[in-house]
């Protein structure tokens, strides 16, 4: 299990690490806000953003903390495009069930958003959850 150190987000780093692996993908970026997937000049190109986490239980009077972080991942594509479907396919093939370092495995859950389309793109999501493992102080 994947215990956070010094960087409560250091998921994200081995998350595209595994979204670096995609076949054919030409771009793979952290965001911070997803405003900023409409300004992408490189397609297919896959974005990913913390989502936010559940705590699962805690120890030590809430010094010691499992939890899980999801993390959205976002292919974006030319509108109309053929690959559209294979990249969705090739992505989840990359991190469903994969470890990432001592990250893992990393699991599919439901996305909280819904494909979005403008005029010259479409947006598909995807979810996935790490299971983690938070030392707080003891006082």
């Amino acid at each position: 299990m994947f215990e956070i150190k010094d960087d409560f987000l250091a998921a994200g780093q081995l998350l595209e690490t595994a979204l670096s692996a995609v076949p054919g993908i030409r771009h793979v970026k952290a965001l911070d806000d997803l405003a900023e997937i409409d300004k992408t000049n490189h397609t297919p190109s896959l974005f990913y953003l913390y989502y936010g986490e559940q705590l699962k239980e805690s120890a030590y009077a809430g010094a010691n903390t499992l939890l899980t972080q999801t993390w959205l991942v976002i292919l974006a594509e030319r509108k109309g495009s053929k690959t559209a479907g294979k990249n969705i396919a090739a992505t989840i093939r990359a991190i469903a069930g994969k470890m990432t370092g001592d990250a893992g495995p990393w699991q599919r859950v439901n996305t909280p958003i819904k494909p979005r389309y403008t005029s010259g793109h479409a947006f598909y999501p995807l979810a996935v959850t790490c299971q983690m493992k938070f030392k707080g102080a003891l006082t």
